[in-house]
């Protein structure tokens, strides 16, 4: 990825400074280790799908919770069978 591109392309869509923008950055590529999507795809999620939590971000400036919130927006998520539905263990039949 070449990042010189992307922070001049970013700085005119975030109006951050450059210092700001290669943390963006360092955030998407660890990202897409584990989300799996490629740099680009993760950049163009950011500027078109991720706007609240870059309002927030600019805010808070708590680089955690941004890398947090990207990567549970782009993982799958794994659904699990509601409580209810799964049998108590005293209930379960002993052989």
């Amino acid at each position: 990825m070449d990042n010189e591109y992307w922070v001049v392309r970013l700085s005119g869509i975030l109006v951050w400074n450059e210092r700001d923008i290669r943390k963006i950055l360092r955030v998407v590529s660890d990202s897409s280790l584990v989300t799996g999507l490629t740099e680009e795809e993760t950049l163009d999620f950011l500027q078109y799908g991720f706007e609240e939590e870059l309002d927030s971000l600019k805010q808070t400036y708590d680089w955690t919770l941004f890398k947090k919130q990207l990567v549970s927006k782009l993982s799958k998520r794994e659904t699990k069978a509601p409580g209810l539905s799964v049998l108590h263990p005293d209930l379960l039949e002993e052989d």
